[in-house]
């Protein structure tokens, strides 16, 4: 499985680009994707960074949104769902990380699951750090590996 990390906004060089760069380090197939909108008009620039996330994932993939009102779900639960896709053929996972003003309709209208990171509001770096371990905390649960206790 391709995993993908496709992310809104300025690109930083700061300690949370140092905790994502170790665990991108420790997955074999992963890219980072970011991308910047400089449109001062609100609404188009949530269509501009929605078409940007959704063109960042491939043909035989599927996009994973992280929003604010998507679903909960455990490690275990995302590990199940990454499987599934992988034993019917999907060859990359998209996970999408909108702008600071949020992600638009079609872009959730687009998306194959949308889920949260708790009901807190979270630094985009900080998100990309806690993708960037979650992906790899997949790879691990899939190999069996004791990192997921």
């Amino acid at each position: 499985m391709k995993y993908i990390i496709s992310t809104i906004g300025k690109i930083k060089s700061n300690d949370e680009d140092l905790i994502t760069r170790k665990y991108l380090k420790r997955i074999k197939n992963i890219e980072l994707k970011q991308y910047e909108v400089k449109t001062r008009n609100k609404e188009k620039k949530i269509e501009e960074e929605s078409d940007k996330l959704i063109n960042s994932t491939p043909k035989n993939g599927k996009l994973i949104l992280l929003d604010e009102v998507g679903e909960n779900i455990s490690s275990q639960d995302l590990t199940e769902l990454i499987l599934n896709w992988r034993n019917n053929n999907i060859t990359s996972v998209n996970f999408a990380i909108g702008g600071a003003f949020g992600n638009g309709i079609r872009i959730k209208k687009t998306a194959d699951k949308i889920i949260a990171l708790g009901k807190l509001t979270w630094p985009h770096q900080m998100v990309k750090m806690m993708i960037a371990e979650q992906i790899y905390r997949i790879e691990t649960i899939i190999k069996g590996h004791p990192y997921h206790k």
